[in-house]
């Protein structure tokens, strides 16, 4: 990282005087934690997109889907991510049911556990 000549000379301000440091330590802190959060969620949402798209373009060109049932089913596939996250349908109900028609997804309930205890960290560490 290249430091302009402002920067270097606020930087050995800040080394002379602890709580400055500190302060600037936190607003780098901070600015990389907000950068990391867009980037993740610019990922997420590209990921979200390439696999509508790829299941769209599946269900058309494997299963012969045309303009009058593609819509239809998008649009129901759309509602079902819409009722995960209102709590209206559950991962684990869905997950099981699945596995009755012969889908089994283990990464994405070792996620889902991976969650819950990441939660429960989180949890605990907002008491503390």
């Amino acid at each position: 990282m290249e430091l302009t000549k402002r920067q270097e000379k606020r930087l050995n301000k800040v080394f002379n005087n602890p709580k400055q440091l500190r302060k600037w330590v936190d607003e780098v802190y901070s600015e990389m934690i907000e950068r990391s959060t867009e980037k993740t969620e610019e990922l997420i949402l590209e990921y979200l997109d390439i696999y509508s798209i790829a299941t769209a373009y599946t269900l058309n060109y494997v299963c012969g889907l045309g303009k009058k049932r593609l819509p239809e089913v998008m649009e129901r596939i759309w509602n079902n991510v819409d009722s995960f996250r209102s709590g209206h349908l559950s991962l684990e109900d869905c997950i099981s049911e699945l596995k009755n028609a012969g889908i089994e997804f283990k990464s994405i309930v070792r996620n889902q556990e991976r969650l819950k205890e990441i939660n429960l960290d989180k949890k605990e560490k907002e008491k503390k």
